[in-house]
């Protein structure tokens, strides 16, 4: 939770700085924001997870030191913003990923010998603040309205420009460990004796987080932009790969566990390959010793190429100096007249 913290800190650091150099940039002009105040975007790309299992051959972190390229997998997304000030939309998304972590894939003695697996389907929903910033603007038809003898196309770059977002987001994960040629749902195995006497308190598969991100779009049409959009979500638990804590008695998970899972239960709680450790004796796999670090909460995060569509309601009003109050139908036709 510390390193998340610092992380967090880290980001806002970042943001104050560019903040504080925004003059260099250029803001969306009012037009853009009053004609187009709602989209809709989809994306396709990736999603990784940063846990306990697999990763790097070290100690395991929640960051991106301890990727595994590896275990990149499909992840989308759908939303829809709308803008409440200038330059700052409120968003909401629907998103569904899949992670996945296997400590075969880490020559880490400690990791490697411990023989867990995992994956898991990730479904949320999240609510966020957008904040836009114009980084490149095409000259010309700055309010929107077409010149008379405008020979261009309409997909050419209109814009460049990129968002910062954050928010609150509520997941939906079930981490299933292979066993025997089958998926087995870990959860209510009480692999690390959750919920059961001394054991850690029972996790719940529904758990908050915080969602971060940060996107490069370049709009190519009036109505439509494309990019590329980098997001992580912080979480509050350790278990979306269902290690954390400690060893825990497997006779009591066997007699804990649903019926006829027993045997299956006892193994996947320590299924320790029991390898040497450098001439040492075996890695200690017994009750009571270190299964999974708690004091690091386990993260996720996407890649995703994205399409807007910015809506244009026939009824928005122009709001160019000389045209306010006039339909924007109605400024294009009194431009082609030479009347305005």
């Amino acid at each position: 939770m510390k390193r998340a913290i610092r992380q967090i800190q880290i980001i806002t650091l970042l943001l104050l700085a560019f903040t504080s150099v925004r003059a260099q940039f250029d803001f969306f002009p009012e037009v853009d924001y009053k004609e187009h105040p709602d989209h809709f975007h989809i994306g396709f790309g990736t999603s990784n997870f940063l846990g306990d299992l697999g990763g790097k051959n070290g100690i395991g972190t929640n960051d991106f030191r301890d990727l595994e390229v590896s275990q990149f997998n499909f992840a989308t997304m759908m939303g829809y913003r709308h803008a409440f000030l200038k330059n700052l939309y409120g968003r909401a998304d629907f998103a569904y990923g899949k992670v996945s972590g296997s400590d075969g894939l880490t020559k880490e003695g400690f990791r490697n010998n411990r023989n867990l697996n995992f994956k898991s389907n990730i479904v949320e929903v999240d609510a966020m603040a957008e904040l836009w910033i114009l980084i490149k603007n095409r000259k010309g038809h700055q309010y929107d309205l077409e010149r008379v003898e405008a020979k261009s196309g309409p997909w050419k770059i209109q814009s460049i420009y990129m968002t910062v977002f954050g928010g609150l987001g509520l997941f939906h994960f079930n981490p299933k460990a292979y066993c025997e040629g089958e998926w087995i749902a870990l959860q209510p195995l009480h692999t690390e004796g959750q919920g059961l006497p001394g054991g850690p308190k029972e996790y719940k598969l529904w758990q908050v987080n915080i969602p971060v991100g940060v996107s490069l779009m370049m709009r190519l049409h009036k109505q439509m932009s494309f990019g590329l959009e980098a997001s992580y979500r912080y979480t509050f638990t350790d278990y979306i790969d269902d290690c954390s804590t400690k060893y825990y008695n497997p006779s009591d998970i066997a007699l804990a566990a649903p019926k006829g899972m027993g045997d299956v239960a006892a193994y996947l709680s320590n299924p320790a390959l029991g390898v040497a450790n450098g001439g040492k004796p075996n890695y200690v796999t017994a009750v009571g010793q270190q299964r999974g670090d708690s004091t690091d909460r386990d993260g996720y995060f996407y890649i995703m190429l994205k399409m807007d569509y910015w809506f244009t309601p026939s009824n928005r009003i122009s709001t160019s100096k000389g045209h306010k109050g006039l339909g924007l139908r109605k400024a294009r036709k009194a431009v082609k007249r030479g009347a305005l």
